[in-house]
C-alpha cells in the first residue's frame, strides 16, 4: 500500500499538516505515516498523531535532507510539510521545507499554519502555462494523487510570450479549451483562461473558485522562472498547495539517518 508521509514538528503547521495528510491518505487508499525529526521535544507530534491513530517515526538531523529521504522512499505516494512556523510569517516556507520541496523526488503538498483543512480535497486548481499540449505529465500524475472523485478547475495563465491574437474571441478560446479538456483531462470540471501575471491570477481563481487545494508544477530550480511563481503562491496563499517535481534534480544522495519507531 503506498504511504502519505506527515511532517510534524513543534509549530502551529503541525496539525493542519498531519489532517492535510490524512484527508489526501482518504482521497486516495493510501496509508498515513508521521513522521518527526528530533529536536528534543516530541510530545506534540506524539500527541497528534496518537489522537489521530498514526504511526509516528522520529529522523535524526539535519530536517531538510531527512525529510526529503523520508519522502522519496519507495512506496511513499507524496509528503506533507509546513510551509513556516507562524500564520503570515516573512518566509513563504522555512529552510528546511525549501529543501525538501528542491530535492524530494515525490510530490509535497506545503500546508500554511492557518490552512483551512476542514474543507477537505474535493475541488482541485490546476494552474497550466505555456502549451497546454506539454501538461499532459502534470495531469497524469494529478490524477493519481487526488482520485477521479476530485472536481478539477483547469486555469491557463497567458503570458506575454504566450498570449495568442485571438484572445478577445472568447468562442475561439471555448473551442481550444473544450478541445483540451477532451483530450488530456475529461473529467475536469472547466477550463479558465486569464492573462498574467501567473502567480496573481493563481490567488484570484483559487478564491473565485472556491478550492481546497492548488495544484503547481515545477522543475525544482529555486532561481527559475517558475520558483518565483511558486514563492508568491506559498507566501500568499491560505490553501494547500501540492508541488508536483516534472523533470527537477535528483533527490539527496546519502542514507535517511537513524529511524526511530
Amino acid at each position: 500500500m503506498a504511504v502519505v508521509i506527515a511532517a510534524l514538528d513543534t509549530t502551529a503547521a503541525a496539525r493542519p499538516v498531519l489532517e492535510t495528510a490524512l484527508r489526501l491518505g482518504a482521497r486516495t487508499g493510501a496509508a498515513v505515516e508521521a513522521v518527526h525529526v528530533l529536536d528534543g521535544d516530541t510530545e506534540t507530534p506524539r500527541a497528534l498523531a496518537a489522537r489521530a491513530g498514526v504511526v509516528l517515526r522520529t529522523l535524526e538531523d539535519p530536517p531538510g535532507p531527512a525529510l526529503a529521504t523520508a519522502i522519496s522512499a519507495q512506496g511513499t505516494a507524496a509528503g506533507v510539510i509546513g510551509a513556516r512556523s507562524t500564520p503570515g510569517g516573512r518566509r513563504p516556507v522555512g529552510h528546511s521545507a525549501e529543501y525538501v520541496v528542491s530535492h524530494a523526488t515525490k510530490p509535497v503538498i506545503v500546508v500554511a499554519p492557518e490552512a483551512d483543512t476542514q474543507r477537505g480535497l474535493q475541488r482541485v486548481l490546476v494552474p497550466l502555462e505555456g502549451d497546454l499540449s506539454s501538461s499532459r505529465p502534470v495531469l497524469e500524475h494529478l490524477h493519481a494523487l487526488v482520485g477521479a472523485q476530485a472536481e478539477l478547475v483547469v486555469l491557463h495563465v497567458f503570458t506575454a510570450t504566450t498570449l495568442p491574437a485571438m484572445l478577445d474571441r472568447g468562442r475561439d478560446l471555448e473551442i481550444i479549451g473544450k478541445e483540451f479538456l477532451a483530450r488530456h483531462l475529461p473529467h475536469a470540471t472547466r477550463i479558465v483562461f486569464r492573462p498574467g501575471p501567473t502567480a496573481r491570477r493563481v490567488l484570484e481563481v483559487a478564491a473565485e473558485e472556491r478550492v481546497d487545494l492548488v495544484v503547481l508544477s515545477w522543475g525544482q530550480d529555486v532561481a527559475g522562472g517558475r520558483a518565483r511563481v511558486v514563492r508568491e503562491v506559498l507566501g500568499s496563499c491560505a490553501l494547500p498547495v501540492l508541488l508536483l517535481p516534472v523533470g527537477g534534480p535528483p533527490a539527496p544522495a546519502g542514507p535517511n539517518r537513524a529511524v526511530r519507531p
